[in-house]
């Protein structure tokens, strides 16, 4: 809605929003860097503070060559899994290791037939190709034969009906938001 109250129907909505990490590292009184991110060393735990591990996009952890990593679920992951093992380290009386992140690469769709994909060695590609790396990569990633083939078989229905993939579930009619603007 509009600020005269206007509205504009539209079957595509984009939002964006900046990244800013959650305030528990600030409330805490633990050092932040920039955009509130809780500072680490390279075993990801808190300077001064062993026994606490800061991981996803709480953490400001940067990778071998300083750049800090980007707050998305592959570091996320890849930092759950050290915090794990580190953990399990402590408790039979070694040292964390250093976490080091490995970049697996990236992808997206950009439309019904192209997608665009890097890869960590440098290798770019795009359009058809991309597209259908990218579908078959997702398809590899589920578990279980009968979640890839539901997923299968929900794509090749979108793709032959041009259903819409992504739409937000809600009743028929528009209600009111209280306070929207």
């Amino acid at each position: 809605e509009l600020d005269d109250g206007a509205t504009i129907a539209t079957k595509t909505m984009v939002w964006a929003a900046g990244v800013r990490a959650h305030p528990l590292g600030e409330a805490l009184g633990l050092e932040t860097a920039r955009a509130g991110r809780v500072v680490v060393d390279d075993t990801l735990q808190v300077p001064g503070r062993p026994e606490i591990f800061v991981l996803g996009d709480l953490a400001a952890s940067y990778d071998e060559d300083g750049a800090l990593l980007p707050q998305v679920a592959p570091v996320a992951i890849q930092g759950g899994q050290h915090v794990a093992r580190s953990i399990e380290a402590l408790i039979g009386g070694a040292e964390p290791s250093t976490f080091r992140y490995r970049d697996k690469g990236s992808m997206a769709t950009i439309g019904r037939h192209s997608a665009v994909v890097e890869l960590p060695n440098g290798l770019r590609f795009s359009g058809f190709l991309g597209w259908v790396a990218w579908l078959l990569l997702h398809l590899i990633m589920l578990i279980g034969f009968r979640n890839r083939a539901n997923v299968l078989v929900n794509w090749a229905w979108n793709y032959l009906t041009y259903d819409r993939g992504s739409r937000v579930i809600v009743d028929d009619q528009p209600q009111e938001l209280s306070g929207w603007r």
